[in-house]
């Protein structure tokens, strides 16, 4: 993984999970850091400083070689699959890293641990992680680690 990638997110290091979300298509939100209201006035929720996630790409929560709720758990509802991600307590923010080419970790202070794995061959985003001052780093099987403005693409925006 991108160095700079790590030095971008060391600000959520030691941050508590605070927020998790299972939303549509099976889309995993992780918030971590003081909240933050949407800048989409039709949107009420209230999001994190740091917001890690995926909107496409199969995930899975694993502690000790154990699968404890995942992206593609037969559910009969996403709601159903959210209230399975809610009883699981994450912890806090310990690192990021690649697990192989394709797939990333996020660990967690108490054992347990988010995997994003790479089920894609086009270049849409494995996982993103919206920063701080409108800041957004984005991990994609073509294009690799980027960051950049929140507000504009990230073609020049490719983590050194």
């Amino acid at each position: 993984m991108k160095s700079g990638v790590n030095e971008i997110i060391s600000g959520v290091v030691g941050l508590p999970c605070s927020r998790k979300e299972v939303g549509r298509s099976r889309s995993l939100s992780l918030g971590f850091g003081g909240e933050v209201r949407s800048s989409v006035k039709l949107n009420d929720k209230l999001y994190r400083e740091w917001e890690i996630g995926t909107y496409r790409s199969a995930w899975r929560v694993v502690c000790g070689g154990t699968v404890l709720c995942g992206s593609q758990d037969v559910v009969d509802s996403i709601d159903e699959l959210d209230a399975a991600l809610q009883k699981i307590e994450l912890g806090r923010f310990v690192s990021l890293r690649m697990i192989d080419d394709l797939d990333i970790r996020i660990e967690f202070d108490n054992g347990k641990a988010v995997d994003f794995l790479s089920t894609m061959s086009d270049e849409d985003e494995v996982l993103h992680i919206f920063c701080p001052d409108r800041r957004v780093v984005e991990f994609s099987v073509r294009g690799g680690w980027k960051t950049g403005p929140t507000d504009r693409p990230l073609a020049e925006g490719l983590v050194p």
